[in-house]
């Protein structure tokens, strides 16, 4: 396995003030283009998608899809023998018949879930030593680390975990013990904080290895790219680093490694515990330098509705059917004084749990208002083109159809329009902004959804 679908000639490892170095365009990338297509290492799925997805390339069993048990340890999945034989090469032979002594351990059941599936990530990259013994030791000095992605994992810098943590390892009983675990101290500290959650659809599945993600692209906060993971029955998962907006040459790229939106001494901390920085980007000095930030109204308030109101005519233009979401990023840097409790920490899990929970039960004419006030502050936080954005944008359209089918005889032919007008402008903002993704994960997905979603509304009224 190498690295050579990279398109390594348009991007350029230069200086960085306070980073290892920093990836930079040395030719235009359009938004949408896949700047890099990257091959895993390793991946590992979550306990949760256990029998329901291949281990080895993680496809969905469906009707034309049926999953098959190993008949060694009954605890991997696989969809062909093209996967199961694959996987069996790469490091399951190693792991068979040690795997369901070692899940049922004290040690490895005491770990958190996502410890559980790092130890097993860690247990298949150890399963051939050979390989990383190889590239270990000797003076490495003038190599193209980039070209090779064993070499580029050990480039990687060490993580700043200082508590001497080491992973419970699955091993062969017949395993060098000593030397093992000492390579696996050398690999873990390298590890947990390169490794990625693949998801499809923006739902996590599993936890996987990109080492030439992790060597090149630095985190920002309002990145201009963001990754997504394609599954090719048959074949291992593959990241797809797009662009989510005009980049051009001499433009460093971005990509986030937590959620932008999670609140800013949350991410903070995340950042130095995990990754032993601190961010400087636009959103975090905005923030920063807004601290402390008043607690907002109570919800149901006559002062939450009025901020609601004002934060949707800021973020979107409006407060009614012609909204429209922001094309340049760093719209937080203006926002006005008393929108600022919008940032408290409470704010936004508030208004999350009040639209998911008004979507699903109703009435869906309160999910609208509160769901229009979230996209306003996606907005407002994310850069443009952001997935989550999109994908709020589409959860949007459905509630409007939602409310569309249990309310149309209560509603009158105005109403009735403009709720219809509503809903295909939050399909056309999914559309924009899920297009420049483009196609990732599982079959179906939200671009299949807008595609019924668009129809049904377009039969229903010409």
């Amino acid at each position: 396995m190498t690295n050579s679908e990279l398109r390594l000639s348009e991007i350029h490892l230069a200086p960085h003030t306070t980073a290892r170095n920093a990836a930079v365009a040395t030719s235009y990338f359009s938004a949408g283009s896949i700047i890099a297509s990257i091959p895993c290492l390793s991946t590992c799925v979550l306990q949760s998608e256990k029998g329901k997805r291949c281990d080895a390339c993680h496809v969905l069993e469906t009707d034309q899809v049926t999953l098959r048990k190993c008949s060694g340890c009954a605890s991997f999945w696989y969809c062909s023998e093209t996967c199961q034989g694959s996987s069996w090469r790469s490091h399951h032979k190693k792991l068979c018949k040690s795997f369901n002594t070692f899940a049922a351990s004290a040690e490895y059941q005491a770990l958190t879930p996502h410890d559980q599936v790092d130890a097993i990530l860690l247990s298949q990259i150890l399963a051939n030593p050979t390989q990383w013994n190889s590239h270990m030791g000797g003076d490495r000095a003038g190599t193209d680390t980039l070209q090779d992605p064993y070499a580029t994992f050990l480039d990687l810098l060490q993580g700043p975990r200082s508590d001497a943590f080491n992973l419970p390892l699955c091993l062969p009983r017949v395993a060098p013990f000593t030397e093992l675990s000492t390579l696996a101290r050398e690999l873990y500290s390298r590890f947990g904080n390169n490794n990625f959650v693949l998801h499809s659809h923006l739902n996590s599945y599993a936890h996987g290895i990109f080492p030439l993600a992790s060597r090149l692209f630095n985190h920002c906060c309002v990145p201009n790219a963001a990754c997504k993971y394609i599954i090719r029955p048959g074949k291992a998962v593959l990241m797809h680093v797009v662009a989510l907006q005009d980049i051009r040459e001499g433009d460093e790229i971005t990509i986030p490694y937590l959620d932008p939106a999670l609140p800013y001494q949350t991410r903070r901390e995340a950042l130095r515990v995990n990754y032993d920085f601190e961010c400087r980007c636009r959103l975090c000095t905005f923030q920063g330098g807004i601290e402390p930030v008043e607690r907002p109204h109570e919800p149901g308030t006559d002062g939450s509705r009025r901020m609601e109101a004002a934060l949707r005519t800021f973020a979107l233009g409006s407060d009614g059917e012609t909204v429209q979401v922001p094309t340049v990023p760093g719209l937080f840097e203006e926002t006005p004084t008393q929108l600022r409790p919008v940032f408290h920490e409470s704010y936004l899990p508030a208004l999350a749990e009040l639209f998911s929970k008004t979507s699903h039960e109703g009435p869906f004419s309160d999910a609208i208002e509160a769901g229009l006030t979230l996209l306003a502050l996606y907005v407002l936080v994310y850069p443009p083109n952001y997935p989550q954005t999109g994908m709020h944008a589409l959860e949007l359209a459905k509630t409007a159809w939602n409310l569309l089918c249990t309310a149309t005889a209560n509603l009158s032919e105005t109403q009735t329009a403009a709720i219809e007008k509503q809903a295909k402008l939050f399909l056309r903002i999914a559309t924009s902004i899920l297009a420049t993704l483009g196609p990732e994960g599982d079959e179906g997905g939200p671009l299949e959804e807008i595609g019924i979603l668009s129809q049904v509304l377009s039969e229903k009224r010409p």
